[in-house]
Order: C-alpha cells, then structure tokens, then sequence
C-alpha cells in the first residue's frame, strides 16, 4: 500500500511539473539591428526592399551611433564574409565613419578570398572620401592604411585623396614618394595636382619638396602635371629640375618647364638652360654675400638706406617668401613714404606671406598708404572688395 501512495505523489508532482510554463528564453533571438543588415544583405545580393524600407533599416542601423556601429559590422562581417555584406556595411558606414574607423574601412574592403570587386572598390572609395570630408584628423590614417592595403585598393587610397581636394593628404603623396617604387607616379602627381595649395603652409612646403623627386619619373605626364602643382605652389625646390628639363626629349615636358620656370621667378628669359643657370646662380649668390646687409639696412634708422635696400629687394626672384618677412615690419615703419614703398615692394615679390599685413595696412592713418595697400591686395589675389579691413581680414582668413 504504501509503495503505491508514494507512486500517486509521483505522479501528481510530475503533472504539476509539467503544467507550468516554460520561462526559458528564446535562442539565438536576433535583435533589430541585425535583421536589418540581413534585409539590406539580401537586398544587395538580389531581393530589392522598398525605398521607405531600405531607408528604415539604414536609420536603424546608423542610430547604433559612430562607435557601436563599428563595433557591429565588425562582428557582423567576418573575415570570410562576402562581398555584399562588405558593400552593405560600407554604405552604412558612409554618414558616420571617423579616423577611428579608416582601418575597418580597409577590412571590409579586402574579402579574404579574392581580390575586391569594382563594385566593393567603389563602395570603399566613396566611404573614404566621406570620412575624409567629414574629420580632418582620418588624413592622418591614411599612411598607415596605405601600408596595409593590397595594391587593388591603393588606387582607391590616392583618388579618395585627390577627390577631397585637400592639402592635408600631401602627407601620404610624400610618403609614397619617399618610400614607393614609380608605378604609382602618374596618379601622385595627378592627386598632387588637384590638391596642392597656392599659399602653403611650412609642413605642406615640406611635403611639396618631397615630391619634386616625382621631376625625375620616366614617365612624362607625371612630369608635367606635377610641375603645374609645384608651380603654383611656389616650390622653388624645383627650379633646378626645370632648368635640366629644358633640354628633356619631350616637347611638352621643355615646354611645361619653361613655363613652371616664368610662372615661378616672373621672368622670361626663354629656352636656353644657360640663361637661366646664370639667372639662379647669381640669385643664390646675392642672397648669400649681399643679403644679409640688405637686411641690417631694412632695419636701418636712416630712411634713405631703407628706401635703397627697398628697391635692391625688388628685384629678387628667389625666396621671395622669405624677403616678403623681411619686409613686411616696414608697414608700421614712422614714414609714410617707406610704408608706401614696402607695399610696392610686397606687390612685386607676390608673396601670399604678406597678405594678413597688407589687410592691415588698409586701416592706415595715411590715406595714400591704404590705398596703397588695397592696390596691392587686389593685384595679389585677384579679388575686388571695396577698402575695408575688415572685409580683407574676413576674406583672407576665409581663404
């Protein structure tokens, strides 16, 4: 009897057991932001959504925020993932990536497998670019993203940059110049081309050096369209290279020289390298043996000597920035007359080093000074603004 009491408690605890609900949670329950990339995956693979629904999932996906969307995609596509994954998280990535986020760019961008497609070439190129305009600092990305790119997507790496139009990527052109073999030359010069600045700053003059090795690439498009870069930027680094290339076999390449070498010096001394050796010879010369004493002259308490050693510096044609320094103090000189002759001077050097001073000069006491100084302004930059210093300043610091 009692075996069989203890058999019915059995079995009216197992019934018990088995009536209650089961309070385990669901496996593996995909949360929003993954079954939006799986619909947007799909899409890109062949099942086209809605345009309201695309753009549902996108939101959903970019209001994880900059850093928690990196730091989905980045579990969401592994390194075997295919491509339309990687294209996917690209565009998602396209209105929030910073310079945190250039190195996962890259990885998207390179399947494990094969080599890009020019589909997922394009989705990184137009991610990049966007990164690009969106924060300065993703430049300073890009040396190192170069160096661990496959060869496929550092094309990619070189037209972002040219597309942004920015000197900051001068720094990476400077680095594969400096420490890249010349396959990649022509498209330097072409991305130097597009974003080298007319007034650089010491940095970007530096890096503007470097690239004048690109004056001895074999291949002669890239000899020309950086001579364009170099010359509007004022690189006088270059003005030896110019003078050899006067004699170069391509008629285009003499020719680009030439005129890299007027528009540079604002003389014109024609086709023969010798006058122009000449020319920058005695250039060097002066700035060495006579310079510094020109230089005690501007200085001078006597305004005659001022005035002479203004118009000796007139007539130089190299480092005219730096002569531009050693004039610009003048504009607050006591005399009306040597301020008015520094302007003419400022002018005649055509030095963007001046511009700030120059601007500044159009709230002088002395009438004819002011008006000097917006001549000069308006020669320099092209620009017509009525004589306002604030405007100039404004302008100036707009540009």
């Amino acid at each position: 009897m009692r075996d069989l009491v203890f058999a019915l408690l059995f079995l009216v605890a197992l019934g018990a057991t088995l009536a209650l609900p089961d309070r385990r949670a669901p496996v593996d329950d995909p949360s929003a932001e993954a079954l939006a990339f799986a619909r947007l995956v799909r899409e890109a693979e062949s099942q086209p959504l809605a345009p309201e629904e695309r753009a549902r999932d996108l939101a959903t996906l970019r209001a994880l925020g900059p850093a928690g969307l990196a730091r989905f995609l980045a579990q969401a596509v592994p390194a075997e993932a295919a491509e339309p994954a990687r294209r996917v998280a690209l565009e998602c990535l396209a209105e929030s990536a910073g310079a945190r986020e250039v190195a996962l760019l890259l990885a998207l961008a390179e399947p494990e497998a094969a080599p890009p497609s020019a589909a997922l070439r394009a989705a990184f190129r137009a991610t990049l670019a966007a990164t690009l305009a969106r924060d300065a600092r993703a430049f300073r990305e890009l040396v190192p993203a170069w160096r661990r790119a496959r060869p496929a997507l550092q094309s990619e790496l070189l037209e972002a940059v040219a597309a942004s139009g920015d000197p900051a990527g001068l720094e990476l052109l400077a680095w594969i110049a400096s420490f890249e073999g010349d396959e990649h030359d022509r498209a330097v010069a072409d991305a130097c081309e597009r974003i080298a600045p007319a007034a650089p700053t010491h940095e970007q003059r530096e890096q503007l050096e470097t690239l004048c090795a690109l004056l001895d690439s074999p291949d002669t498009v890239c000899v020309q369209t950086v001579s364009v870069a170099l010359a509007r930027a004022r690189v006088e680094n270059a003005l030896p290279a110019w003078i050899e290339l006067l004699t170069a076999e391509s008629r285009g390449t003499r020719l680009r020289a030439r005129q890299s070498l007027e528009e540079l010096s604002g003389l014109e001394l024609g086709a023969d390298p010798s006058r122009w050796r000449n020319w920058y010879e005695a250039e060097s010369v002066w700035l060495e043996t006579r310079g510094p004493a020109v230089l005690a002259q501007l200085v001078s308490d006597d305004v005659t000597q001022v005035l002479t050693a203004l118009r000796e510096v007139a007539t130089r044609r190299l480092q005219r920035d730096e002569l531009a320094l050693w004039v610009t103090p003048l504009l607050e000189h006591r005399a009306p007359a040597v301020r008015r002759a520094a302007i003419v001077v400022l002018e005649r050097l055509g030095s963007p080093e001046a511009l700030p001073a120059l601007a500044a000069a159009l709230a002088d006491e002395e009438a004819s000074v002011a008006r000097a100084a917006w001549t000069a302004l308006r020669a320099l930059t092209g620009k017509e603004l009525p004589l306002d210093e604030e405007l100039w300043r404004m302008e100036l610091g707009a540009g």
